[in-house]
């Protein structure tokens, strides 16, 4: 039996035609926004509910066409759509950055909501937003720093 048989061929194509529109990490991220934003709407919090429903729309819309043969680097990069190994360096870096920037708006708002002594519950998520971003970041230093 040769490994050309056009009946697998055409099982192959009919699989890639029925895949689903987004990765995995994309459906939890749309799946997740649009949970959020049901939340909001129930809470009453309709503009935040509007604004996280908008976002999820754009995210899923920039996946699909990320998942195209015609997106460009940026395109996949954006989407969560990796195509190869230079893709996923350049996202590292990226993520990298994103995270340097997350660590220290977190500090600016920790000092903020000091110096105007915001009720202690603001406080103490952001305190706790800054711990986990820190341990986070210390943990990763250390996997990868031993990982190689």
């Amino acid at each position: 039996m040769s490994m050309d048989d056009p009946g697998s061929t055409q099982a192959t194509s009919a699989r890639k035609s029925r895949r689903w529109p987004l990765s995995p990490q994309n459906t939890i991220l749309v799946a997740g926004c649009l949970i959020a934003a049901v939340v909001c709407f129930i809470l009453g919090q309709t503009y935040i509910g509007v604004v996280v429903t908008l976002a999820a729309i754009a995210a899923g819309v920039g996946a699909v066409f990320a998942r195209r043969g015609r997106a460009g680097d940026l395109e996949r990069i954006n989407a969560l759509e990796y195509a190869d190994e230079r893709d996923r360096a350049a996202a590292t870096k990226a993520l990298a950055a994103v995270g340097v920037l997350a660590l220290v708006l977190a500090l600016v708002q920790l000092i903020v909501l000091v110096i105007i002594e915001a009720d202690p519950l603001p406080r103490l998520l952001s305190a706790g937003l800054v711990l986990a971003l820190s341990f986070g970041w210390l943990f990763a230093n250390w996997y990868f720093v031993r990982r190689g």
